[in-house]
């Protein structure tokens, strides 16, 4: 299913667009898709793995830092509903990943009918990234708005895991979200907090992957 959705993504790829990559799997076959076509294209990406995936492919890459626009940009998701709004905790790159939607003309997520439901169930944790000056207070905030939070870390690493841009990464676990416009303009307001995880209003359409077949779906 995941090289079926990436295919369909290639379709909405033209030869001179700046194109955003994510991470994740279907992405990695979306690169492999255009490599094979020769698609001439210039990608810009939040993922050391995607850049490092875009250069063994002979995709070009621009800095992020260099852009400040997308014609469109393709991203996957730990899951999505029906408004496309979408958790992408996993990856802790989730600014990064704002950046480029933000930029995008088209901002497509890419994922598969497990993924997809009709309001998101949170059945991942959102992940914020916060100022290190602010950790503790970012907490307090999230444990009073009902979540239970934990520093995200590693087998590999002692103490927080830390972002690229070198912010700590927190998980805050909701039990139930009933306004998810509130939650995640509450959590924008939140000072300290740089980016969180949650994607509300964001994204223009999306890829859903089915046993038979593929749907592209724009958002209502």
């Amino acid at each position: 299913m995941k090289r079926t959705c990436a295919k369909k993504a290639f379709e909405l790829v033209k030869d001179g667009m700046t194109v955003g990559l994510g991470g994740g799997s279907t992405v990695g076959f979306l690169i492999e898709e255009l490599e094979a076509a020769g698609t001439k294209i210039w990608a810009v990406t939040p993922s050391q793995d995607t850049m490092e995936l875009c250069i063994k492919h002979h995709i070009p890459v621009m800095p992020l830092e260099m852009i400040d626009h997308v014609d469109i940009a393709f991203d996957g998701c730990d899951e999505l509903d029906v408004e496309l709004n979408a958790l992408k905790s996993c990856g802790g790159i989730h600014v990064r990943e704002k950046i480029v939607a933000a930029m995008a003309t088209d901002y497509v997520l890419l994922g598969d009918e497990n993924k997809y439901h009709d309001k998101l169930e949170f059945a991942y944790p959102v992940t914020v990234e916060v100022i290190p000056s602010a950790r503790s207070y970012v907490r307090k905030r999230l444990a009073d708005l009902g979540s239970v939070v934990k520093e995200r870390t590693s087998d590999q690493k002692t103490g927080v895991v830390v972002s690229d841009d070198g912010n700590y990464l927190m998980e805050a676990v909701f039990a139930k979200v009933d306004d998810i416009q509130n939650l995640s303009e509450t959590l924008d307001g939140i000072p300290g907090l740089v980016g969180h995880s949650l994607f509300y209003h964001i994204a223009s359409k999306a890829i859903i992957a089915k046993k038979d077949s593929v749907e592209l779906v724009s958002r209502r």
